[in-house]
């Protein structure tokens, strides 16, 4: 994500003007499917005897939603298909709803619960924001369960400003806008709220499988791919969409989105904006192409066959979604000095958390560090030395600095609740981003791409906590690297 929104200090307003860039249900035995049974995601692996099923490696998602803009609703139901990969018994499945959280404004509630077609009772749990359903036996590590439910979700509005989720601008953005598997780490789900300064979501990368329908004078802006286009007989158009490794699905909609489109070492990139904003999103467009080559040379191959860029409700902040990235309207037009800022760093997410997952609640640094150091990768790369030092020194050093000299220097290895707004930025953009500078220095060149490329190799797809970091690096380099971490994570001046 590309971050906070509110700032405060008057001398650190100035430099990070800079930075900113991101009821229980009763039991019913009666069951009858809630989607239908036809084939909708790849059939299990069949291996030895008949009945030795090999377990999904990934959660699987069969979602069929509908978007009533004038009630300002979104419908929907799903069937999920959980792998336990977490080691233990699991007497429970816990979902987040994130759009009950505060910085959402939605309200979502879920109707009947299902799993493997019995019916169950659930219970709410985090402020609403977790759904708890209980398992009639453990579910035992390597085996699976299939869950299914309906759900429904009130859609705010808002006429101005920073709208993740809603309507806002002419636009629709709703991602999370379905119940969404926690994750189980081994010891316990996690259900952290985090505050709205930092990002939401914390999930496991997943297979979709999504039947989306809007009135047909609005363009579909998702993740994935967009399998099929039909007109119903309700005069709507629906959409197959299908996608994965994904962490989690996101859709914006729009009666206004134009389009341009690109190529990018044999990936399709579209760029979506508003009407006025042709040429930044032209330009957006030709970022996000040299950003992708970029990255591609630097860490390894971008995943998925196509990318989108699509102006959103966010001021002048940026969010990421595998494949999707959303860039702030303020950046096409008034703040357009850091339009390119903003595109590079929510590209580099499509390495840091689009593929190699962590913590974004807990541990954002990691990923939040990483594409912000990416971006000096972008620019050694595409403009030269001079003006990668410039974007070391003024996005990053002088904010650390004047933290620094002001008493406001944290530790890094902290979760988002740790910091204030301002500091949230200082400190997990730009102190995590001097370390991967200072970590590249000392690898050099050769080795600091070995050991990007083995990061991305090792985790595609899985979860990555700091400790897996630095055993990594440690290990690709050979080299005892305690004081370096010390210095700049774990420690404050």
């Amino acid at each position: 994500m590309d971050s906070s929104r509110w700032l405060c200090l008057p001398l650190l307003v100035v430099l990070m003007g800079i930075l900113a860039a991101c009821s229980p249900l009763a039991a019913n035995p009666i069951h009858e499917s809630i989607l239908p049974d036809e084939p909708t995601l790849l059939p299990p692996t069949v291996i030895g005897v008949p009945t030795a099923v090999e377990v999904s490696p990934f959660p699987e998602y069969r979602i069929v939603m509908a978007l009533d803009p004038s009630g300002r609703r979104l419908d929907g139901k799903q069937r999920v298909t959980f792998p336990n990969h977490t080691g233990v018994d699991l007497e429970e499945i816990v979902f987040r709803l994130y759009p009950n959280l505060p910085q959402y404004g939605g309200a979502m509630s879920v109707g009947p619960v299902w799993v493997d077609g019995e019916r169950r009772s659930s219970s709410l749990r985090a402020d609403d924001t977790s759904l708890v359903v209980p398992l009639g036996r453990p579910l035992t590590p390597e085996s699976s369960v299939t869950l299914e439910l309906t759900f429904d979700i009130e859609i705010p509005v808002k006429e101005a400003g920073y709208s993740l989720f809603g309507n806002s601008q002419g636009i629709w953005s709703l991602p999370d806008a379905y119940p969404l598997l926690a994750v189980h780490d081994g010891a316990a789900w996690h259900e952290d709220i985090a505050p709205a300064h930092g990002d939401a979501v914390f999930a496991n990368a997943a297979l979709y499988d999504v039947t989306l329908t809007l009135p047909p004078t609005q363009t579909l802006v998702t993740t994935g791919s967009v399998l099929s286009e039909t007109l119903d007989l309700n005069g709507q158009q629906s959409y197959r969409i299908r996608g994965g490794p994904l962490r989690e699905f996101a859709f914006l909609a729009s009666d206004q989105y134009q389009m341009a489109e690109t190529t990018a070492y044999g990936t399709a990139l579209r760029s979506y904006y508003l009407p006025g904003d042709e040429a930044a999103g032209q330009a957006t467009l030709n970022i996000a192409a040299a950003a992708l080559r970029s990255y591609e040379d630097a860490f390894g191959p971008y995943p998925f066959d196509e990318m989108i860029v699509a102006e959103g409700p966010l001021l002048y902040y940026g969010m990421e979604y595998a494949g999707l990235n959303l860039i702030g309207s303020h950046l096409y037009g008034e703040q357009r000095a850091e339009l390119e800022h903003r595109v590079v760093h929510e590209i580099a997410h499509q390495w840091w958390y689009a593929q190699v997952g962590n913590d974004q609640v807990n541990t954002p640094w990691l990923d939040e560090g990483l594409a912000e150091y990416s971006m000096s990768v972008y620019y050694q790369q595409v403009y030269g030395e001079a003006r990668a030092n410039t974007l070391v020194n003024q996005r990053w050093l002088v904010p650390y600095q004047v933290a620094v000299e002001n008493e406001y220097d944290a530790v890094v290895n902290q979760p988002s609740s740790a910091f204030i707004d301002w500091a949230y930025e200082v400190i997990v953009y730009s102190k995590a981003a001097l370390f991967f500078n200072a970590l590249h220095q000392e690898m050099g060149d050769e080795m600091f791409k070995a050991i990007m490329h083995e990061y991305v190799s090792q985790y595609r797809w899985g979860i990555a906590t700091p400790d897996d970091f630095m055993e990594l690096v440690e290990s690709v380099s050979g080299r005892d690297l305690d004081a370096l971490y010390n210095r700049w994570i774990l420690s404050k001046q």
